[in-house]
C-alpha cells in the first residue's frame, strides 16, 4: 500500500486561500461564458452561422460525396482495393481482340449481334 505525504503540500494561509479563490472565480467566469452559449437561441445562432459555409456529408452529392467518402481512414482499403480491381478489369477488356471475343462462348451468347 502506498503511503500518503502531505507535508510537500505546504501550509494553507490566507494567501494560499486567496490565490485558490482566485482561480476559482476564473473557472467560474469561464463556465459561466460557456453557460451563456447553450440553449435553443444560442444553438439557433450556432446553426445559421455553420450554414452559411459548412457542407455535412447529408448536404452532398456525386463527386464531393465520393471524394468525402474517400478520405476517411477506415475506407482507404476499399478504395484501393476497388482501384487496383478496376485497373485489372479494364486492363482485361481492353486486352481482348475482336478474334477472342468471337471464340469466347459466353461473348458469342451473350454480346455479339448475329
Amino acid at each position: 500500500m502506498t503511503k500518503l505525504s502531505f507535508e510537500s503540500a505546504g501550509e494553507f494561509s490566507e494567501a494560499r486561500a486567496n490565490e485558490l479563490f482566485e482561480s476559482h472565480k476564473k473557472y467560474l467566469e469561464w463556465r459561466k461564458t460557456e453557460w451563456a452559449t447553450r440553449g435553443p437561441d444560442a444553438l439557433a445562432k450556432r446553426q445559421a452561422a455553420r450554414a452559411t459555409g459548412h457542407k455535412t456529408w447529408r448536404q452532398m452529392k456525386g463527386f464531393d460525396l465520393m471524394r468525402h467518402e474517400m478520405n476517411h481512414a477506415g475506407n482507404k482499403p476499399f478504395v484501393i482495393g476497388m482501384a487496383v480491381m478496376s485497373g485489372v478489369y479494364l486492363w482485361a477488356f481492353a486486352s481482348q481482340s475482336s478474334e477472342t471475343r468471337a471464340n469466347s462462348e459466353y461473348w458469342s451468347k451473350y454480346h455479339m449481334k448475329k
